[in-house]
């Protein structure tokens, strides 16, 4: 098992394992997250609290993932 963590190549490996099942699980949950989103019941809520909801926080969560997923660099 050292062997394997001493080996650059199987580091590698296991970072683009972990990033495409990253990527799968986002592909997979965003859209049931917007979906319960736009079908949330908002009865008896303020115009301005709707658009809010309705809007803004589908924006922030893309926003959210893609700020997860760009790569920086080593500081």
């Amino acid at each position: 098992m050292r062997n394997f963590l001493k080996d650059k190549r199987a580091v590698e490996a296991g970072v683009i394992i972990a990033l495409a099942v990253g990527f799968l699980m986002v592909a997979i949950l965003t859209p049931i997250c917007m979906q319960q989103i736009v079908n949330a019941n908002t009865t008896g809520w303020d115009t301005t609290v709707k658009t809010i909801f309705a809007t803004v926080l589908p924006i922030l969560f893309i926003v959210g993932i893609a700020i997860k997923f760009i790569p920086r660099g080593k500081e």
